[in-house]
């Protein structure tokens, strides 16, 4: 059901009723788009040119804090903000309420950055407003719709920010925990939840299209046991890295799930999207799943082989990032009331984003090339996200054009 505009009073101020505070995608994804760049571009720059970074215990895991939990926190909220509308009937989060939650998101991109100044207790109660923020919201609209169901989603949240508390204070010698088995886990966890949205999003939203095109082939299978069985398999994965000592366990869950993933992926009929973009790039974003997986599955049973990291980033610059290009970029035009078509700067965004995983993965099995081929991976990441911001800032801060859709995902 699409959501109804929300009401605007005549004695607003003008700000709060600004078309970029009228729905949680304008704002949100915009600042993930931001933060996609500037972490990034950042962080390289002090890693080859050692300019200063901020520093959460150390640049890097500054980098992955900001780049797991901030530009990935402002894209979950996003689409939760803007699916809960849909799911639920009710009017978006909007105004006072939307500006009070994005401004909780940027305090904490600043907690984390001055970590090294504050105290352990302030950066991590800066870093994990946004998620109560935002798990409250969602909580409040969902139960205020008696759609219960949907509070599994806000569950794998709560999940995230629990692992984010704990990844701050690790590196903060707050407590006796690994750092980087918290990120991986906190990873793997944004994985189910891509999972999760995604095994609805993607077979409904092909669906719909092969029947628009009168496409002459079998139909996406929709959710169903099969699905269930990938979920707990992501689920399975992240249990026996918590609990297991010996990663050779984890490697092998980990690879068990990256086939059953690729074989989920191929049940979706993403080969006969080639002609409409805007459908074949969520396949496309998705590939990344099963193949991250696989990686980091096998990077944990052989080591020598691939390192960790290089596969990690098959889930984070794969998965995360060509998902969200994908699904801000679709929701930015539906939500404004445009043509579900993609443009060439949404094509350009996607491609280079999508490639420069493949050259950050290659980076690091190029001991010899290494800082090339990362300056490379580097370069199509920034032209990426400046292709999606050139492209898709109007939009997020202009008006509509006609009456909104909505994601249909229930």
């Amino acid at each position: 059901m699409p959501a109804k505009p929300a009401p605007i009073s005549i004695t607003e101020p003008a700000a709060r009723s600004h078309p970029f505070w009228s729905g949680a995608f304008r704002p949100l994804f915009l600042l993930a788009g931001i933060l996609a760049l500037v972490a990034v571009a950042w962080w390289v720059a002090g890693y080859v040119h050692g300019i200063t970074v901020p520093s959460l215990g150390t640049p890097s895991f500054w980098h992955a804090h900001e780049m797991i939990f901030g530009f990935g926190g402002a894209a979950i909220g996003g689409f939760l903000l803007t699916a809960i509308a849909n799911w639920t009937g009710r009017p978006p989060v909007a105004g006072s309420m939307l500006m009070a939650l994005t401004s909780t998101w940027i305090l904490g991109r600043f907690a984390i950055g001055f970590a090294e100044n504050l105290p352990p207790l302030a950066v991590i109660v800066g870093a994990l407003a946004y998620f109560v923020f935002l798990i409250t919201l969602g909580a409040r609209e969902l139960m205020a719709a008696r759609n219960l169901k949907n509070m599994r989603v806000l569950a794998v949240i709560g999940i995230i920010a629990l692992f984010d508390g704990l990844f701050v204070a690790s590196c903060l010698d707050v407590i006796a925990l690994d750092p980087v088995m918290l990120y991986q886990t906190a990873i793997l966890t944004i994985i189910l939840l891509i999972a999760l949205i995604g095994g609805r999003v993607i077979p409904a939203f092909t669906r719909n299209w092969m029947q628009r095109e009168q496409i002459p082939a079998p139909l996406p299978v929709l959710f169903g046991r099969f699905d269930m069985v990938c979920l707990a398999s992501i689920a399975l994965a992240i249990i026996t890295v918590i609990i297991t000592p010996d990663p050779a366990l984890p490697g092998y869950v980990l690879l068990m799930a990256g086939v059953l993933h690729g074989a989920r992926l191929m049940r979706w009929r993403g080969v006969h999207t080639w002609r409409e973009p805007i459908v074949a790039m969520l396949h496309l974003g998705y590939f990344w799943v099963p193949v991250g997986l696989g990686l980091l599955g096998a990077s944990m049973i052989w080591p020598d082989a691939i390192g960790s990291r290089d596969a990690l980033h098959g889930l984070t610059g794969g998965a995360m990032a060509c998902m969200i290009i994908a699904i801000a970029g679709r929701a930015a035009l539906g939500h404004t009331g445009r043509e579900l078509r993609a443009s060439m700067m949404l094509n350009a965004a996607f491609g280079l984003i999508w490639f420069s995983t493949v050259f950050r993965i290659v980076a690091g099995q190029s001991n010899a090339h290494y800082v090339t081929i990362l300056a490379i991976a580097t370069l199509m990441w920034v032209g990426g996200w400046l292709a999606f911001l050139i492209g898709y800032g109007p939009v997020l801060l202009g008006p509509s054009q006609k009456k909104t859709g909505g994601i249909p995902v229930r």
